[in-house]
């Protein structure tokens, strides 16, 4: 099938990319872009019960941010086995799967909070990663889509590497289409000069009669 052939080869690219890439994301993080991160973990209000996944975790940064609202499950997905190794040794309470989140296994869930930040730019089809976590969510999950630099920062990330960044951040025009026909609709958006936030709700289908 050649457009999982294709969605194999992406991946690997960026398994190459960010397994090299594991001493930059070591540097402490600015005072401003913790700041926005906070922003961004306050506006998703995860609590002590829930079950978050943290989708593109890299070398775990949002965990520990995660971790200060009292939840204990975090499970951590990345492409990178080099990215996941040193998160693993940061953060030896949280669970963490290599992958493609759209392969993640149905047990690992279900999820009551899903962060995609600094990564929904990344993701070979955007909406098949939507629909595909949106079956590992609980009745009341949600997904946060975000970035601590804004849409504009993830543009220009695009432009240097399209091979890496296949698509814009969506805008708010354009996410009620892209969510269309999934059990998810539109809770919070917005789109800063240095924040992107965007929060997705879980709708339970209502069988037809």
């Amino acid at each position: 099938m050649p457009c999982a052939d294709d969605r194999q080869q992406h991946n690997r690219y960026q398994q190459r990319i960010f397994d090299t890439s594991v001493e930059c994301f070591r540097q402490a993080i600015p005072a401003d872009v913790e700041k926005r991160t906070e922003q961004i973990i306050a506006a998703a209000n995860p609590g002590a019960g829930d079950r978050v996944l943290d989708v593109g975790t890299g070398i775990g940064v949002l965990i520990p941010y995660i971790q200060r609202c009292g939840v204990g499950h975090i499970v951590g997905c990345d492409l990178s086995a080099a990215m996941l190794s040193e998160a693993q040794k940061r953060y030896p309470d949280a669970r963490f799967w290599c992958g493609d989140v759209i392969d993640i296994p149905r047990e690992m869930g279900p999820f009551d909070v899903v962060f995609f930040n600094a990564v929904f730019g990344n993701m070979w089809n955007q909406r098949h990663a939507l629909a595909s976590i949106s079956a590992h969510l609980t009745a009341t999950g949600r997904i946060i889509i975000s970035h601590p630099m804004g849409a504009a920062f993830a543009e220009q990330l695009r432009a240097k590497d399209p091979k890496m960044v296949l698509h814009p951040l969506p805008s708010e025009k354009s996410m009620p289409e892209l969510i269309r026909g999934l059990p998810l609709k539109l809770q919070y958006f917005s789109d800063q000069e240095l924040l992107y936030l965007c929060i997705l709700e879980y709708v339970p289908v209502t069988p037809s009669r």
